[in-house]
């Protein structure tokens, strides 16, 4: 009686800390693990969903607005005096086909060997020993910033896609069977996914700047703009193992 007289009255109340229990030694009593346990809710991701409708709905309006407003400026480029005067000149040139007997003695492969001379060297700056890694981190860095700029990593991988077109163009009307090289397919695939990618996440880096923002919305759009990079850097690494890879025929 003395002994329990002697105890603060949370300890006499609290049967677990008595003699022989156990846990009067500091070790953790059960009240205490359950009031822990009690302390961390379930996690609740219905805030993490509605900040991916959110998000949604934010690039839908965004590319909504972007697709109108370019359909606007294509509607007034096709009413300009400029694109009247290219009008003209191709049905000119239209009526004057079949072409001089002449034009089939042009040899074009001196155009077509310039158009691979500058896909090569385009390709030449591009940082395939990075694009060889699984993981580029320097590629997050500029999307994370409040910078409003293209990514500019971005543009150099854009120029050799438009130069591996015109060069499969030019193999093309050489040799039709050339033109479907399996190499400079797989490559071009991997540079359209790249593009797409590309511009998927530079339009989610530009709606997580929208003023005013809730924060599930604005995590929604980080979750995707990294996850797009992420993609960017998959198509370059496949870009590089197609690349790499011997051209057709090649023993």
């Amino acid at each position: 009686g003395a002994a329990g007289a002697g105890r603060s009255g949370d300890d006499a109340r609290d049967p677990d800390s008595g003699p022989g229990s156990g846990f009067a030694a500091g070790g953790p009593r059960p009240g205490s693990r359950a009031r822990a346990a009690g302390a961390r809710p379930a996690p609740d991701r219905s805030h993490l969903a509605v900040g991916a409708a959110k998000a949604a709905a934010l690039l839908e309006r965004q590319l909504t607005l972007a697709r109108t407003r370019a359909h606007s400026a294509a509607l007034q480029a096709l009413g300009s005096a400029r694109f009247h005067a290219v009008a003209d000149q191709v049905a000119v040139l239209a009526s004057e086909v079949p072409l001089a007997g002449r034009a089939t003695d042009i040899d074009l492969r001196p155009l077509a060997d310039a158009a691979r001379e500058r896909l090569v060297a385009a390709v030449a700056v591009l940082p395939l020993v990075t694009a060889g890694s699984p993981y580029n981190a320097e590629a997050l860095v500029h999307g994370l910033s409040p910078d409003p700029a293209p990514h500019p990593q971005d543009a150099p991988w854009h120029q050799v896609r438009l130069l591996l077109r015109l060069h499969r163009y030019a193999r093309e009307v050489l040799d039709p069977a050339a033109g479907d090289d399996p190499r400079l397919r797989a490559a071009g695939e991997a540079l359209d996914r790249h593009r797409d990618a590309a511009e998927a996440a530079a339009a989610a880096a530009q709606a997580a700047r929208t003023p005013r923002i809730a924060p599930a919305t604005a995590y929604a759009l980080g979750v995707l703009h990294a996850g797009q990079r992420h993609e960017v850097e998959a198509a370059r690494y496949a870009f590089q193992r197609a690349w790499r890879q011997p051209p057709a025929g090649t023993p």
